[in-house]
């Protein structure tokens, strides 16, 4: 279990809350020396404890939707195969920009053109797995969460996680709703492009560095990272390494809900826990996928019952709903809020 200082605490927080602050912002936003906030920020990345990553605001790049792909396969003794096999699945399947796998269960999710791309990472899945792979092949339940009738975290929401994980006396963050988005065609140029994608691929590339790859001047890529941050066609966030930090959980969370309560009834009511904890979600009328990170398991136990009796007494549910954990130690990410493969197909005719 890794400790942390309370002025790294601190930096950590500050970032989930918003990638883009600065060393002076933080600094002066928790009575820190902004030298102890950069010190602090390169000890961080250095170490692993969090990542920065740019997220792609998918609607925009005329992505339709995106799914949940939830699986749990028959206990075999080979668990490494099966982890390998979808690792080398994963790395097949571009439109795949989050997952993991921990024993038998298994999970991603995808950024989708249409239906029709939808279902031909149905047919791809039971195609990869034939064979002597076919014994590694979990049962997928597959849901889909069209921009138009959902409303999606599309950026980690790790802040409110942080807070409570360490437990520390500053203003909590502010709530992030999941919203609906509109389906956009993108209108950028292919300098555009390419510098898009660079930014997606390297995070913490310098305007120096993409001027090389896309072969334009320093000054171009500084305007085009304005544009599309101020566009915001991309969205830098913080990304907290919590497996490292010996996090023991995550869980996944896949409830149908019952039509006759109303949506709008049913997110104002329902406990703030079941949404502002989840670090991404997905939600639409009649389902949603919640995704959480959980220090200790008996912290589960206790949340879950409690969260739990509210929509049982409410008779939100339509049926039980599915929660599958996946043990952090022994679990392997698949790709872990990695959207470049996603973004290049994406920009591809």
């Amino acid at each position: 279990m890794w400790k942390f200082l309370e002025s790294e605490k601190l930096v950590i927080l500050g970032l989930a809350e918003d990638a883009t602050r600065t060393d002076a912002q933080i600094a002066d936003l928790y009575n820190l020396k902004k030298g102890t906030v950069a010190s602090i920020r390169r000890r961080l990345l250095d170490s692993g404890a969090i990542t920065f990553v740019n997220v792609p605001s998918f609607n925009k790049l005329g992505c339709e939707m995106l799914a949940a792909h939830i699986g749990t396969a028959e206990p075999t003794d080979k668990t490494d195969s099966r982890a390998s096999s979808y690792v080398e699945f994963t790395s097949k399947t571009p439109q795949i920009f989050h997952g993991l796998i921990g024993g038998s269960s298994v999970v991603f999710y995808t950024a989708l053109r249409s239906a029709t791309e939808f279902d031909g990472i149905i047919q791809s899945h039971g195609m990869f797995f034939t064979g002597s792979r076919r014994h590694f092949k979990a049962r997928i339940s597959s849901t889909v969460f069209p921009f138009a009738l959902s409303r999606i975290t599309m950026v980690p929401n790790f802040a409110p996680v942080v807070y409570r994980y360490f437990d520390l006396e500053v203003p909590p963050p502010k709530p992030v709703p999941a919203s609906s988005f509109e389906v956009e065609t993108p209108d950028l140029t292919q300098t555009e492009k390419k510098t898009l994608v660079a930014l997606i691929e390297d995070p913490r590339a310098s305007d120096r560095h993409v001027a090389s790859l896309v072969g334009v001047s320093r000054q171009a890529i500084t305007r085009i990272r304005n544009k599309l941050i101020e566009e915001r066609i991309v969205i830098p966030a913080c990304v907290p390494r919590m497996y490292k930090w010996g996090f023991e959980i995550a869980v996944i969370a896949h409830p149908r809900f019952n039509m006759e309560i109303p949506w709008e009834k049913r997110l104002k009511t329902q406990p703030k826990e079941s949404s502002e904890l989840s670090i991404m979600t997905m939600s639409k009328p009649d389902e949603a996928v919640a995704n959480y990170m959980i220090a200790k398991f008996a912290e589960f136990s206790e949340g879950l019952e409690g969260t739990l009796a509210w929509y049982h007494k409410a008779k939100a549910f339509d049926e039980k709903p599915e929660i599958t954990l996946f043990p952090l130690e022994r679990s392997t990410e698949l790709r872990t809020f990695e959207y470049g493969p996603a973004v290049r197909r994406l920009l591809t005719p």
